[in-house]
């Protein structure tokens, strides 16, 4: 009996401290301004750390969207992006259509809704990169 409490009041501890955790990361704010891209462009930016920079375009139902990442290499460094439904960088989750390259370099799908996509770069540990995005 007494292992059967032991074990259930350890359950109850871990779902707590995942319910919480859940909760903190739910809950945390992006601050982080959202850069206005217009039509086909390409842009630079540097990045690294903790930090992320966050982009909106609006896109058209049937479109096709294509968006690419290149990055100055040095040692192993690394820049990637998602493009996200979400104006949340913290709780938002990558679209789940289109394709991305092997080397998560490239990205590209065909536009299900109208509307605003966000796309966030990140990189470890810097980068100096050009992100492009494309509509056929």
């Amino acid at each position: 009996m007494h292992k059967v409490l032991k074990s259930a009041a350890l359950g109850l501890l871990a779902m707590t401290i995942l319910t919480i955790g859940a909760g903190v990361a739910a809950a945390q704010e992006d601050t982080t301004p959202k850069k206005r891209l217009n039509g086909p462009t390409t842009v630079s930016g540097m990045i690294g750390g903790e930090a992320h920079d966050s982009y909106v375009i609006k896109a058209r139902k049937g479109q096709r969207m294509s968006v690419q990442i290149t990055w100055e290499k040095v040692e192993n460094n690394k820049a990637e992006f998602k493009v996200s439904r979400s104006a949340n960088f913290y709780g938002g989750e990558m679209v789940r259509f289109g394709q991305t390259t092997y080397l998560e370099d490239k990205w590209n799908g065909r536009i299900p809704e109208t509307g605003d996509y966000y796309i966030y770069v990140v990189a470890h540990p810097t980068a100096n990169y050009k992100l492009r995005v494309s509509f056929r």
